[in-house]
């Protein structure tokens, strides 16, 4: 299984301890919100990604699983 291509998008700031977390990430600060960009390797980081940011009381605003580096769509033009 390869690793999927994510945007996700957050109110405010990212707290800097989950900042270092997400070195692999690209990170765009877009007043009011943070837009993070990367490769997880499968869901399960993805829903940790998630419950980390709940737990930091960040608000998501959206997730978008981005094209290309994955295997979505088999079969489908």
């Amino acid at each position: 299984m390869t690793a999927t291509n994510y945007q996700v998008r957050v109110s405010g700031t990212i707290p800097s301890e989950l900042l270092a977390e997400l070195s692999d990430m690209t990170i765009s600060v877009e007043p009011p919100e943070t837009v993070l960009y990367g490769e997880l390797p499968d869901q399960s980081a993805l829903f940790g990604l998630i419950s980390r940011m709940h737990g930091m009381g960040l608000r998501l605003i959206e997730i978008r699983r981005l094209p290309g580096g994955d295997d979505s769509h088999q079969g489908n033009p």
